[in-house]
């Protein structure tokens, strides 16, 4: 079955049923007006460019994902991984490509930032600090260190906050859009990028950092080349 190229006033309905959103759920998520969802969904007019985009996009990145000739349904969790060096930098590229595109929040945790720095080399670095950097102004990126790291410097694009160690778990995570993605260093090859593609998992992990956010210290840095 192949994805559906626009949401027919059926879809439209099945897909609330599905996440149990009434109209004014979807009118908010989407940013389009209540008046407008209730024609959709009446089959008075069809949803195209900006409007079928921005409603999509919600129901999507909800999780469900909309199949020919007429149907939806939740989006199977699908798992990637990224392994070595060459896989860090296709992880990266996919976070960017997720930032760049569909912009938002971006959370991520880790001890120290000592392993990114054993496996990229600095001209990686440099390009994807960059570029994130050139996208900054879509982004929220925020990142929690353990308590008093030795030495950062800090990338642009980040804001920074340190925990006690007792709070911050030694396997890094990053969440952003509907994917967790947990990151091995101990891992033959190193590091181990294990991507999980789903809404579930990647909003509890997103409350669970925003508890600890709450209770981290802001941290103050030098803004110079190393962030993830």
């Amino acid at each position: 079955m192949q994805q559906t190229a626009y949401i027919k006033a059926r879809q439209l309905k099945a897909a609330r049923v599905l996440l149990d959103w009434s109209q004014e759920d979807l009118a908010r998520t989407s940013g389009i007006s209540i008046a407008t969802i209730r024609r959709l969904e009446v089959g008075f007019i069809s949803p195209r460019g900006k409007t079928m985009a921005s409603v999509r996009r919600a129901l999507e990145d909800a999780g469900l994902e909309f199949i020919d000739p007429d149907g939806v349904r939740r989006r199977p969790e699908d798992i990637v991984v990224y392994q070595g060096p060459d896989g860090l930098m296709a992880f990266l590229d996919d976070v960017y490509e997720f930032s760049r595109k569909k912009g938002g929040e971006i959370v991520t945790l880790y001890a120290s930032e000592k392993p990114f720095l054993k496996v990229l080399n600095p001209s990686e670095d440099r390009v994807h600090i960059d570029r994130m950097t050139q996208i900054k102004s879509n982004i929220s990126f925020k990142c929690i260190l353990k308590e008093t790291p030795t030495k950062l410097d800090c990338a642009a694009y980040c804001e920074y906050r340190h925990l006690s160690k007792h709070y911050v778990n030694s396997v890094p995570f990053y969440v952003y859009g509907d994917k967790f993605a947990s990151i091995l260093f101990d891992a033959d090859p190193s590091p181990k990028i294990i991507v999980i593609r789903s809404s579930q998992m990647a909003e509890a992990y997103r409350q669970q950092f925003h508890s600890m956010w709450d209770k981290a210290t802001p941290l103050t840095t030098e803004r110079g080349k190393a962030a993830r």
